[in-house]
């Protein structure tokens, strides 16, 4: 996105479009594992990682941008009586000490796009209520999670090429 259509896009745009793409993102992860899960056609199946990841990309993208917008009501903290502890999800710490999948690494990333998404909409609730310091806590609760389904895309793709070769389309002997 250059910076001219950058300008073009609103608070509410951003988070619309990231929202959008983490949905997208999420679909395509669990085509994926769907694919993977079936044993059959390795190569659309890596073809609907990789539309992920850019959905991912671009919905990170939109994220960090709205983050941006934000940054004057950053390290504000929200009243007490709003505070609430994160959602659970895996971790990278915790992927590390887990050894899970290319399939399950899909699945995780799917879960981190439909928070992503959640947090999003939340945000875009709060931005339209002027509470800007509750969308800019759920901006960053969104990137978080944003980042999270970007490094398992990242594991799935190493445990595609450590299990079925180079080439997108090689099966198991």
């Amino acid at each position: 996105m250059t910076a001219a259509q950058d300008a073009e896009y609103d608070l509410a745009d951003h988070h619309e479009s990231a929202a959008i793409h983490h949905e997208q993102a999420a679909y395509f992860h669990r085509e994926a594992s769907r694919h993977y899960r079936i044993g059959k056609n390795y190569a659309h199946a890596a073809h609907q990682a990789v539309t992920a990841h850019g959905h991912a990309l671009c919905a990170l993208q939109h994220g960090l941008a709205a983050s941006a917008e934000y940054a004057e009501h950053e390290g504000a903290t929200l009243p007490r009586y709003l505070r609430r502890s994160p959602e659970k999800s895996l971790s990278t710490a915790l992927a590390a000490l887990v050894t899970i999948s290319g399939t399950a690494h899909h699945d995780v990333a799917a879960d981190h796009h439909e928070a992503a998404l959640r947090h999003h909409a939340r945000a875009w609730t709060h931005q339209g209520a002027a509470h800007y310091v509750r969308a800019c806590h759920e901006t960053k609760n969104a990137v978080d999670h944003g980042k999270h389904a970007l490094f398992h895309c990242g594991q799935a793709a190493m445990h595609h090429m450590e299990h079925y070769g180079s080439h997108p389309s090689a099966e198991l002997i």
